[in-house]
């Protein structure tokens, strides 16, 4: 397959060595003299552009190559100036219709002159390679956001020549930027930061054991941008030769990014802690409360007296630790859910600095107590009770942090929190908060004792100086009132504990309207509901101290009877929770349905969730929660005594 060659072009021996080389070259190549006419081509040519036996002699290329790319020309053009030029063209038409992609070259050819006489054009179909290569191209793009996604990072480490690879994601996940996979024990163990060195460096002396499986997993906590991450590593060592010969040529592996999964992990460990926390309190409240309830009846009785000045001392000491008794059974009803009061809205400074006292009896002498109120008369909707106990616990364990004296700080303000904002807080949430802090000078808390400081029942003070509650009712009582807490702490460093409250919009005067006043009874007959003989008693002598006449039922059932049977009674006045028979909840509605000028009274110190209404009604009555003092009992049976008046359209 070869034309007649110019007198440029080598001839003799020389020129018949190029045209046989050509004509049996299995590859597709043809030589073209200065004006890119033929002058000889392979079979592989003919059959690759399906030319078939047609004499090419004298022809142009673009004649048997319709389409036949513009750079070829371009590159002819420099090609017989001396120049060598390759390249790849994309998408080329070939005669069967296909488009391929071409790999070309084109080197030029010294004629007899010594000048270039003509070019050798070498083309190569290499589509199936481009093809193969888009395909892995995007394989790997699909498994780069599939890992990404996922929070996987890819490695591979070569031992014998120290080459490694790290996919972006491996290197975030790390925070590496762009440093090397470590190589070395030391340097992964530096870096990985796992929990149990020694037991990391064993596991993976043994994946390095040709007698072994080569596989490896650890969990690591390496720290990044100052936090700390969960991840898991998992790898496989590839070993070169087999039996004696084997040694470890390489590994690769992944990183799987568990942080998310193990907070939520964590975050259904404390719930199931919580749940049993509750159960616990619910199982020792109600007792309790009654046990408090009774103390408190009976001061409440000797106050009526004249108390000389050491009986009222020990009356107030008594009162005290009542309270404190009361305060401990808050914190773990609100475990159990039952012991949230209604929240009211309150201006947050006023009601602090009108409960300061009880902050600073808490106090040793040699700790001072601050109130650095910022908050601009910002209210807040939260129960009472909820926000004293939790400040009064910040409080304690503010001064128990300092045992060699300091100051305890008590700050309000008012803070707007972008979602940005938000993120900075393990539980936030964005809005218009006011940030209630209590902050300390004492040694503070390591890492570890932070991130378990809200567990129920974790404590670092010493048996029976805690109940490790403290800072989980706190926590609780923020977030029932739409908030947060954030704890701020470190070694030496002292502790800030900030709760945030959602903001209202409301307007709230800072005057008490109850006042000091005991509305007293007018013979009224109130009929005591009570399992409980000596609370039952208790209840009964303070209510006839403030002028009401008493009768009393051990039970529901005991109670119907007395009122079917004819006793005049002015006020029912139950406990909720009662052993076997209806509850207080039953006898209510049933004396609301028989005896709607009857009023009625709730009382409890813990309501468990079987007791509970789902008809969006709430109780049937109004909830005295235990234990009370007297004033409140007293306000209370009023406001049953004016509702059932209200109801009936006349005054008893």
């Amino acid at each position: 397959m070869t034309g007649p060659v110019s007198d440029t072009f080598p001839c003799g021996a020389e020129g018949d060595r190029l045209a046989l080389f050509v004509q049996h070259a299995p590859v597709a190549i043809a030589v073209f003299d200065r004006e890119m006419r033929y002058r000889c081509w392979s079979g592989a040519w003919s059959d690759y552009y399906a030319l078939g036996e047609a004499d090419l002699s004298g022809r142009e290329l673009g004649e048997t190559v319709p389409d036949c790319p513009v750079p070829w020309q371009t590159a002819h053009r420099r090609a017989i100036t001396g120049e060598v030029l390759s390249g790849r063209e994309d998408r080329v038409r070939h005669p069967d219709g296909r488009t391929v992609f071409l790999d070309w070259k084109i080197s030029p050819i010294p004629g007899d002159d010594g000048q270039p006489a003509g070019v050798m054009l070498f083309t190569e179909d290499v589509t199936g390679r481009v093809e193969a290569e888009g395909a892995l191209t995007r394989a790997e793009g699909r498994m780069r956001l599939i890992t990404s996604s996922l929070g996987i990072g890819v490695f591979e480490l070569d031992f014998e020549t120290g080459e490694s690879f790290a996919s972006d994601e491996f290197r975030a996940l790390l925070g590496m930027g762009g440093g090397r996979v470590p190589d070395d024990i030391d340097d992964w163990l530096a870096l990985l930061r796992p929990r149990d060195p020694a037991g990391f460096k064993r596991a993976w002396q043994a994946a390095r054991d040709p007698a072994g499986s080569g596989q490896f997993a650890a969990d690591a906590f390496p720290l990044v941008d100052g936090r700390e991450r969960a991840l898991q590593m998992r790898s496989r060592v590839i070993f070169r030769g087999t039996g004696p010969d084997a040694r470890p040529e390489r590994v690769v592996g992944i990183l799987v990014d568990q942080t998310e999964t193990r907070r939520l992990q964590e975050a259904l460990s404390r719930a199931q802690d919580l749940e049993t926390a509750g159960r616990l309190a619910g199982t020792v409240a109600h007792d309790f409360n009654n046990i408090l309830t009774v103390i408190q009846s009976t001061l409440d009785l000797i106050c009526i007296g004249d108390l000389d000045d050491r009986m009222k001392g020990l009356v107030d000491q008594a009162r005290l630790a009542t309270d404190i008794g009361a305060g401990l059974n808050k914190r773990l009803l609100s475990l159990a859910g039952g012991r949230h009061g209604p929240a009211t809205p309150m201006i947050v400074d006023a009601h602090i600095a009108g409960t300061w006292e009880i902050f600073r009896q808490v106090l040793n002498d040699d700790i001072s107590l601050a109130f650095d109120p910022g908050s601009d008369h910002a209210v807040v909707s939260i129960a009472a009770e909820d926000l004293d106990g939790a400040l009064l616990n910040l409080v304690v364990n503010a001064r128990d942090a300092q045992t060699d004296g300091g100051a305890v700080r008590i700050g309000t303000t008012r803070v707007v929190l972008s979602d940005a904002d938000a993120s900075a807080y393990e539980d936030g949430r964005s809005g218009d908060f006011v940030q209630i802090t209590v902050s300390d000078d004492g040694a503070g808390m390591d890492a570890d004792v932070k991130r378990r400081a809200k567990e129920p029942f974790f404590s670092t003070k010493d048996p029976g100086h805690g109940t490790g509650l403290g800072l989980t009712s706190v926590a609780m009582a923020a977030a029932h009132a739409g908030g947060f807490i954030d704890i701020r702490s470190g070694n030496g460093d002292g502790t800030e504990v900030s709760i945030f409250l959602p903001r209202e919009s409301v307007e709230v005067s800072e005057v008490d309207a109850d006042g000091d006043d005991i509305p007293f009874g007018d013979g009224e007959l109130v009929l005591v509901v009570e399992d409980d003989a000596l609370v039952r008693e208790a209840v009964m002598q303070r209510l006839e101290a403030i002028g009401y006449a008493v009768i009393e039922a051990a039970s529901a059932e005991v109670a119907l009877e007395l009122i079917d049977g004819g006793e005049p009674v002015d006020v029912v006045f139950s406990d909720v929770v009662m052993r076997g028979g209806a509850s207080g909840i039953d006898l209510v509605r049933r004396v609301r349905d028989l005896y709607p000028n009857v009023a009625v009274l709730l009382t409890s110190g813990h309501v468990s969730s079987r007791f509970r209404t789902d008809d969006g009604q709430g109780f049937p009555a109004e909830l005295l929660l235990k234990p009370y003092p007297m004033k409140r009992l007293a306000r209370a049976v009023r406001r049953a005594l004016d509702l059932a008046a209200a109801r009936s359209g006349s005054r008893r």
